[in-house]
């Protein structure tokens, strides 16, 4: 049986901090929602560049999808 686990992440923001994600926010989006696709957007844009790095083709490229 598995469970489970929630990980739990607190953040401390200045006010100046706090205004640009504020900024950033798509309508309706909260806080942690911004936060969150700040950090997937990071992440994808990391692993894309780790499998260029390593040679692995890209899936948007048009010669792999013949």
């Amino acid at each position: 049986m598995t469970k489970n686990k929630t990980i739990y992440v607190a953040l401390r923001m200045n006010e100046l901090e706090v205004s640009k994600l504020d900024y950033i926010r798509k309508p309706g989006e909260t806080r942690s929602a911004a936060i969150r696709r700040l950090v997937t957007d990071a992440w994808a844009d990391a692993m894309m560049e780790q499998d260029k790095e390593n040679g692995y083709p890209s899936i948007s490229d048009r010669v792999n999808c013949l």
